[in-house]
């Protein structure tokens, strides 16, 4: 059974340029539409659904949540859905915004 990685959010950052990865915030409605990574999927228990049709499983997905503990536990659910490539993103967006002011 396949689990999750960490990564740090200059790696994601630097992966996500260099390579088709799927970014996905687990955040709360009011904090993601009010702040978010680019081409990030909004994922909560309405979207999985979707995010299951829409992302290949061998994509590789980078979960980010407010500070990197959330997103553990969604990570490992996603490797268990058969994800093969899951992330969790060191830190959520507290360290993304810090490494990435403006985006």
């Amino acid at each position: 059974m396949p689990t999750f990685q960490i990564i740090n959010a200059y790696d994601a950052k630097q992966r996500s340029i260099k390579e088709k990865v799927q970014m996905v915030d687990i955040r709360d409605d009011h904090a993601y539409k009010s702040d978010h990574i680019e081409d990030s999927f909004h994922l909560s228990d309405a979207t999985l659904a979707q995010f299951m049709k829409k992302v290949d499983l061998n994509t590789p997905v980078f979960v980010i949540c407010y500070h990197g503990n959330s997103s553990k536990g969604v990570a490992q659910y996603l490797c268990d859905q058969g994800y093969l490539d899951v992330y969790s993103v060191e830190g959520g967006m507290a360290s993304w915004r810090l490494v990435h002011p403006h985006g």
